[in-house]
């Protein structure tokens, strides 16, 4: 798995960000879109640039297309202020509005629950700490929080379904439970906190969206039924935020603790993952591959590295597969879409029998 920062490193930076963040209620109808060398969205004596998730999901709450929303800023600026400002008067509702480090970095809906990451870490990292488990990678983009911890302590040998030599010994992996902590604070997806297995021969990490994993979605209450009709203003006390949340974390507390307990280890070990191991595939490599690549949106780029993983692997089968995939996870560049690979590598794991079947025979 790609490592990222250290723990150290992403607290640092977690509570730089939340020194630096500020959330408003605003009326799209008092939202100015401007140009002055860069496109800006002003309310009150503020203005702001934009990152390219708010500008994103700006072009959302408008209707304009982003490809044409992407043009005419980039290209024709004149028409997109007049674009932008037309439809935020038009449509006049109340947007959440979350900006860091003097940027927009989410233009949201105003049921949009914050959970924030310096929150998330208080109440986790302790546990993690009690445990004694090891934080192998972290990281904090623009869009997302992750950590992710194993416990090497805790081992069980699969095989891996080929043999070597006489045809009597079989090759194993060694497997250990982990887990994923992932949540967004600019609405690019839940907090999510996940089954993972990590495969320590190769450093590999599977996510597994199983029982006792934890998955809550930013909706809540509309904003001006707990703040009032201002027409905006600075949202939501920190301590408020902490208090609103405390049962939440206490959850996350709980499934955390819960992740590392051997019993359920061996159990998902045995159920679903030592059965892949023995479903081969039955056609062509190559196209079996590309049809996995197709169903999961992999790259041409990840499509390829796959299938070199899968046959340096030797494993040809469903575990196999799953594994080149998470493989192909440590080489891409960008932390975000090498985590989505270690979850597509996870749902390769999770596929039924009978869509494996299919998949297998592609050709």
């Amino acid at each position: 798995m790609k490592v990222g920062r250290s723990p150290h490193e992403l607290l640092v930076e977690i509570q730089r960000r939340a020194q630096s963040k500020e959330d408003f209620l605003v009326p799209t109808g008092k939202a100015v879109a401007l140009y002055e060398e860069k496109p800006l969205v002003a309310f009150g004596d503020r203005k702001f640039e934009l990152t390219s998730n708010a500008h994103g999901q700006l072009a959302e709450f408008a209707g304009i297309p982003f490809q044409y929303y992407k043009k005419i800023r980039d290209e024709q600026p004149e028409l997109w202020v007049d674009n932008v400002n037309t439809w935020l008067k038009v449509i006049a509702a109340k947007r959440m509005i979350r900006t860091l480090d003097g940027k927009i970095r989410a233009f949201l809906s105003d049921r949009f629950r914050a959970l924030e990451n310096e929150d998330l870490a208080a109440a986790v990292l302790p546990v993690l700490q009690e445990l004694g488990v090891v934080i192998m990678s972290a990281e904090v983009t623009d869009d997302k929080f992750y950590l992710k911890a194993v416990d090497e302590r805790i081992a069980k040998d699969v095989p891996t379904g080929h043999k070597f030599g006489d045809g009597f010994h079989h090759i194993f992996d060694t497997l250990s439970p982990a887990i994923v902590i992932s949540n967004s604070e600019v609405g690019k997806g839940r907090l999510n906190i996940t089954t993972s297995v990590f495969t320590k021969a190769c450093t590999n990490l599977a996510s597994i969206d199983k029982a006792g994993s934890i998955r809550r979605s930013h909706v809540g209450s509309k904003l001006d039924a707990v703040f009032g009709e201002e027409d905006y203003g600075r949202l939501l006390s920190d301590e408020t935020k902490r208090l609103n949340d405390a049962a939440l974390w206490n959850t996350a507390r709980d499934v955390v603790r819960g992740m590392f307990e051997r019993q359920k280890f061996e159990a998902l070990v045995d159920e679903t993952i030592v059965p892949t191991t023995e479903r081969k595939i039955e056609g062509a490599v190559d196209e079996v591959v590309k049809v996995s690549a197709k169903r999961f949106g992999l790259t041409d780029t990840e499509t390829n590295d796959v299938l070199k993983a899968l046959i340096e692997g030797g494993s040809l089968t469903q575990y196999g597969l799953s594994n080149a995939i998470t493989r192909a996870s440590q080489d891409v560049e960008d932390y975000e879409r090498a985590s989505e690979l270690e979850k597509i590598g996870g749902d390769v794991i999770q596929l039924p029998a009978s869509d494996w079947k299919v998949l297998a025979k592609a050709a």
